[in-house]
């Protein structure tokens, strides 16, 4: 797997961050944009190339992702409205990806290289996608994480207000372009997330999964985040941390 699409278009308001005129990609974890650990990641599973989908102040992080020297080839699109679902921002890269990518999300922080988890083995003929999940989460807020329920290699539902649950979704994928067929068919009554267009493609049983198996990970949403974010750096000795320092 050589590309990957990074959704990096929103303003960080829960940071407190866009309030400060720092759009969220920017957002420093152990002196390092979020983005660049991103990038870092995506270049250490191996990725050659990066859609990097921008909105709030998208030509400063624009501007910002190309002094990165991040090894990759970067293409950026830009989604018109960045409080839009996350799914909008996705369908916005449609036109320039591979029949199968990563999709990163640009505020989850890993202490290892994750990626590679998704593709130990190749997508079967009936998979559309793997959801990378954490079936034993630590330092966790479950109420606003999204739960996932499996049944051997599958998953059969994901949600935040899903119950009983099995794993929490740690916001990485592999994915085909079947996914962007899901999140149009996702119905008016709920938000075009990443996660209704997940949800189609385990209605239909083609959504796989892989665990991060120990791997310590953040979603970086609140200021109590940014702190757990740290900490995780400044334990992590993984090449993530090291090829973003």
């Amino acid at each position: 797997m050589t590309q990957t699409v990074i959704l990096a278009a929103g303003n960080g308001s829960r940071l407190s961050s866009g309030a400060n005129g720092v759009p969220k990609p920017l957002t420093r974890i152990g002196g390092v944009p979020l983005l660049a650990h991103a990038l870092s990641h995506a270049r250490a599973s191996g990725c050659t190339d990066a859609v990097i989908v921008v909105g709030y102040e998208a030509a400063r992080v624009k501007a910002a992702a190309e002094s990165m020297a991040s090894g990759l080839a970067l293409q950026f699109v830009e989604t018109l409205d960045p409080q839009s679902p996350n799914g909008v921002s996705l369908l916005a890269a449609e036109p320039l990806v591979r029949p199968q990518f990563f999709l990163q999300m640009v505020d989850h922080l890993f202490g290892d290289v994750s990626l590679p988890k998704l593709v130990t083995t190749p997508l079967a003929a009936g998979e559309a996608g793997r959801v990378l999940v954490d079936r034993a989460p630590a330092d966790i807020d479950l109420d606003d994480a999204t739960k996932v329920r499996v049944l051997r290699d599958r998953v059969l539902a994901i949600g935040k207000g899903l119950d009983p649950w099995d794993a929490i979704d740690a916001g990485c994928f592999v994915l085909t372009t079947q996914v962007f067929d899901a999140l149009r068919r996702a119905p008016a009554s709920e938000p075009r997330t990443v996660s209704s267009g997940m949800r189609r493609l385990a209605d239909r049983g083609v959504l796989g999964w892989a665990d991060v198996n120990g791997t310590g990970w953040v979603d970086v949403d609140t200021p109590t985040d940014v702190r757990l974010a740290e900490g995780l750096m400044a334990r992590s000795s993984s090449s993530v941390a090291a090829a973003s320092s």
